[in-house]
């Protein structure tokens, strides 16, 4: 491991930290560790979601939360959610929490949080990381459960996951149904 190799730290089940651990083995070894996701609102009530990049690790080519990354060592969920933003759409937001759970597959292992902003996203103002981003849309609660319901393949997993979360905890404010284009 090189001394400037990032470091996530492995957590239990109840976000306990068990050790910091080097990124660089989560292509050999999958374990939990703590993940922050936004989903940032839109002044139409919608709300943004990101097609990951063709070669992003997990899930490449697939729809997910606006923003979100695994927790460096030390992070807590709030400043993981501000350095993402600024990291992968170049601006940083105020957000607040909707809510939080456990997604533990063979896949993937996470404590996520869930944030939206706390105030509104206009897509046009983004500087989206192609290394990490392809575009992103606005899209209304409805039709992202509808389109999740129908195909969730066009969904990282944990995205699904996290969808249902968020909208057990988030009431949008209603707008056009959008779709879920490729």
């Amino acid at each position: 491991m090189e001394l400037s190799e990032e470091l996530i730290d492995e957590v239990d089940r109840e976000g306990n930290i068990v050790a910091p651990r080097p990124k660089s083995l989560f292509k050999e070894r999958m374990f939990m560790h703590r993940v922050s996701l936004v989903i940032p609102m839109t002044s139409e009530g919608k709300f943004l979601l990101s097609r990951r990049s063709k070669d992003k690790y997990p899930y490449p080519d697939t729809w997910c939360c606006g923003v979100g990354g695994k927790s460096r060592s030390g992070e807590n969920p709030e400043q993981t959610a501000a350095r993402e933003m600024m990291e992968e759409i170049g601006k940083e937001y105020p957000i607040r929490k909707v809510a939080s759970f456990v997604y533990d597959e063979s896949d993937y292992k996470a404590i996520f949080t869930i944030f939206t902003t706390s105030v509104p996203v206009a897509a046009e103002e983004l500087t989206l990381d192609p290394n990490e981003i392809q575009y992103s849309r606005a899209f209304d609660i409805a039709a992202i459960l509808r389109i999740v319901k129908e195909d969730p393949s066009r969904f990282a997993p944990t995205f699904v996951v996290a969808i249902k979360e968020f909208s057990k905890h988030y009431s949008a404010s209603g707008g056009r149904q959008g779709d879920l284009g490729t």
